[in-house]
């Protein structure tokens, strides 16, 4: 008897086991909190909002160097907030050297990055 009651018990077991998995979505958080919002479709995901895309800033700097053969600009330029920078002194490239044509050194300018290139730049 004990031998046909094992099976039976298992079956049961597993069963229980299901059953509390898909209440609590799978989750083991229970009571349905990890699951679907109160009233929702339990087929419909939740859908995050979109996170808003990040604009460069524009960081103003001063001509050092200009470089059109490499496609480099050096640039002193001053802190950047929103980068967490320091002001400081650096070549950047640029994404297309028909920026730099009308550039000259000692030229107060203001750029934006791209990619970790200046993608843009004109006269302060």
């Amino acid at each position: 008897m004990l031998k046909r009651a094992a099976p039976l018990f298992l079956i049961c077991l597993v069963a229980a086991n299901a059953a509390q998995a898909q209440s609590s979505g799978g989750r083991g958080h229970g009571g349905g909190r990890g699951g679907h919002p109160p009233g929702g479709s339990a087929s419909a995901p939740r859908v995050a909002p979109a996170a808003k895309p990040f604009a460069e800033p524009e960081i103003i700097g001063v001509v050092k160097l200009i470089d059109p053969d490499a496609g480099r600009i050096t640039i002193a330029y001053e802190p950047v907030d929103a980068l967490d920078w320091p002001a400081g002194t650096q070549p950047f490239v640029v994404s297309r050297t028909s920026l730099l044509k009308d550039l000259t050194v000692g030229e107060k300018v203001r750029f934006k990055l791209e990619s970790q290139q200046i993608a843009s730049i004109r006269p302060f």
